[in-house]
């Protein structure tokens, strides 16, 4: 991260997909990523697709995001 973003604390958004074993028992937890998503402070949303996929969304501070 630059200096400038770290020093305006730059907001960085990010779309996401996971593909693979990601839905069902064995696959992405919800609750993980509520979990994590509130260690980091960050926000967002996630949600299982008709695909068998996960698509999401997070939003916070650049650093914390990129650690999400």
């Amino acid at each position: 991260m630059s200096a400038l973003a770290k020093a305006s604390g730059a907001l960085k958004s990010v779309d996401y997909e996971v593909f693979g074993r990601v839905q069902g028992k064995d696959g992405l937890r919800d609750e993980y990523t509520e979990e994590e998503a509130k260690k980091l402070g960050v926000v967002g949303w996630v949600k299982n697709t008709s695909q068998g996929t996960v698509t999401g969304q997070v939003q916070g501070p650049e650093d914390k995001v990129n650690a999400m």
